[in-house]
């Protein structure tokens, strides 16, 4: 009676380890989805927060938000794997931000731009790129204002020059109008001499 008391405790035991061990196995599983879900809600709310960031273009708060950002694409991959190694389904919405955010984090000004171009979803990329053409624009202008400048400087230049040549030649007419006025005086002169030496 006692053996067979024993018997029966013993596969109760059993038999509640391996239902506890079931649920646990349950429960870990909707773990495993859940964790899946908080990444990729923190993976794109720190998209929007670094996108947030560089509207205010204020470094600090940009290199705090790409930070931010790294670790919750970190997270992501690792919830990822977890959660497909239980044998979830991986979705694509959040594959769309894991994608987005590498492409944010791996590529420089020039591949952002090009991301754009090429039609990129990204709104983070077309914040760089914003940024980029400003920056453009700015460098454009002061080319822009200091090719106006010597222009004006050149013009000047041939200005002064145009009127020193003018007054060289007004006063080189002068002096010859002088001299030819001198030379015809002289002339005159010469003739009335000439006149009254002949008695005319």
């Amino acid at each position: 009676m006692k053996k067979t008391l024993l018997t029966l405790a013993l596969a109760g035991i059993v038999l509640t380890a391996n239902s506890c061990k079931k649920n646990e196995s349950s429960e870990v599983k909707i773990d495993f989805t859940q964790s899946y879900e908080d990444a990729a809600l923190a993976l794109s709310t720190a998209q929007k927060n670094y996108e947030a960031a560089l509207a205010t273009n204020d470094p600090v708060k940009i290199e705090a938000a790409k930070k931010e950002l790294q670790a919750a694409q970190e997270k992501y991959v690792q919830s990822k794997n977890a959660y497909v190694a239980e044998g979830g389904t991986v979705k694509t919405e959040y594959e769309n931000y894991l994608t987005a955010s590498t492409q944010v984090l791996g590529a420089t000004a020039s591949e952002a731009i090009s991301n754009v171009v090429k039609g990129s979803d990204s709104i983070i990329s077309g914040k760089v790129t914003t940024a980029v053409e400003n920056k453009t624009a700015e460098v454009k202008n002061k080319l822009n204002a200091e090719k106006a400048k010597i222009s004006e400087e050149t013009k000047k230049t041939m200005a002064d020059v145009k009127a020193s040549a003018d007054k060289t030649k007004e006063d080189f007419k002068k002096s010859a109008d002088e001299t030819k006025k001198t030379a015809n005086e002289e002339i005159d002169k010469a003739k009335k001499s000439l006149n009254n030496l002949l008695g005319k």
